[in-house]
């Protein structure tokens, strides 16, 4: 009998050392899954934050572009009279603001020292100094002298203008009392 309780106490301790690796076991399972999911986690935080960096730099690179071509024609600058050619071979007649009116083609230095850079059928795009190496998109037509002594202006022919007469003063009507 005695030989039967040290194999029942013997079995007792061998089932409960099981259990206590089996819940171990559990325990390392439910860690692993765990730290897996973490993992996982950060993994994908840094594919977001790649993803952020790299519309960033888009981002930023598209503004370098829209820096390059600094800023449309103002005050000083040359205006497009007429652009003309065959193909990629196109020459721009572009006005100054001294009055004079010059002909150009791409590579061109004009007389205030731009660069003419590029002509396409509807743009000019000149560089402007030696410094300053910003482009300047030219405007299409001079805008006309505020005093123009009323002359009416045709949008479809900019440097075309004709005088109105002046207008008569109203008349009453015969039946208005006076």
């Amino acid at each position: 009998m005695r030989n039967n309780s040290l194999k029942l106490i013997f079995l007792s301790c061998l089932a409960a050392a099981g259990n206590a690796r089996a819940d171990s076991t559990a325990d390392n399972l439910t860690r692993i899954e765990a730290e897996t999911l973490i993992l996982k986690a950060q993994e994908r935080q840094i594919q977001v934050k790649a993803q952020i960096a790299a519309r960033e730099a888009e981002i930023a690179s598209r503004q370098s572009e829209s820096d390059k071509v600094g800023r449309n024609a103002g005050p000083g600058d040359p205006v497009i009279r007429a652009i003309e050619g065959i193909g990629n071979t196109l020459y721009a007649t572009l006005a100054l603001d001294n009055g004079s009116t010059v002909d150009v083609r791409s590579g061109s230095t004009l007389p205030n020292g731009m660069k003419v850079l590029s002509i396409r059928q509807n743009e000019v795009i000149v560089q402007s100094g030696q410094r300053d190496k910003r482009q300047i998109r030219l405007a299409l037509f001079a805008p006309l002298a505020a005093g123009n002594g009323g002359n009416t202006i045709y949008p479809s022919y900019p440097g075309a203008t004709v005088a109105l007469p002046p207008l008569q003063p109203a008349l009453p009507s015969k039946g208005a009392a006076q």
